[in-house]
């Protein structure tokens, strides 16, 4: 094992931003201290610490990434540096990294961001109708996989990740997706995707990051009532 600095990762405890960045340490065996800002009873601890920057990062939110002597902020500039830091980007071609680094951005805002969106719309939006958001953001989710997925078989995508290690934007894909089919439950058809869909069941790194969550139960955003806003989304979009 490469002898890797102290290695610090902060965030709030739910999936959010960081879960596949704990769940690719995890599943490398990269040592790091899963530093988990607690939710319980609203956000008192976080408004607590915010002012701190040391802790928060230049823009005083999270996810930060400590390695070593360096603070990174920034969620898709902590899966580059991971990226590179940890080796993987010299296992590939150039074009391989720019196709993660694709990749990673493009499940960055167009699932996390989107689902993200979709759960606090109810709390962000004041009278918004949630049916109407649940509906078109499902819509939205299915049309980006459909794009996904023609990406995946021209990029030989399942083949390469066979003969190479778990990585970041393998990751951020499968706990996406994972995302996506707790949310929109039976309503996400990953099936209309079959390369989509055989990544999300053959994924090598499925088994670590499910032994994650059953370890250290979370919920997907910082949402108070998430759960009954789940349990409405799937409900709404199983009427439609």
């Amino acid at each position: 094992m490469p002898d890797y600095p102290r290695i610090e990762l902060k965030y709030f405890d739910c999936r959010g931003r960081a879960q596949f960045l704990r769940g690719y340490l995890l599943h490398r065996g990269i040592p790091f201290e899963d530093d988990r800002v607690s939710m319980a009873g609203g956000f008192d601890t976080w408004q607590a610490m915010r002012a701190d920057r040391t802790a928060t990062g230049p823009f005083q939110k999270l996810p930060v990434l400590r390695w070593g002597d360096r603070r990174i902020a920034e969620t898709t500039v902590i899966a580059a540096f991971v990226h590179r830091a940890s080796g993987d980007a010299g296992l590939l071609s150039q074009e391989e990294n720019l196709r993660h680094e694709m990749l990673i951005s493009s499940t960055y805002i167009d699932l996390m961001m989107s689902m993200g969106i979709l759960l606090w719309s109810e709390l962000m939006f004041a009278g918004a109708d949630f049916g109407a958001t649940s509906k078109r953001m499902l819509d939205r989710v299915h049309a980006h996989l459909a794009t996904i997925d023609p990406a995946l078989g021209e990029w030989r995508w399942l083949e390469r990740a066979a003969d190479r290690p778990v990585m970041v934007a393998d990751c951020i894909l499968w706990d996406q997706l994972d995302s996506a089919r707790h949310v929109f439950g039976d309503a996400l058809r990953l099936d209309s995707t079959p390369t989509v869909a055989r990544f999300y069941r053959d994924f090598a790194g499925r088994t670590t990051f499910e032994r994650l969550l059953t370890e250290k139960p979370c919920q997907v955003t910082g949402r108070p009532g998430e759960a009954a806003a789940v349990a409405r989304v799937r409900e709404l979009v199983a009427a439609a």
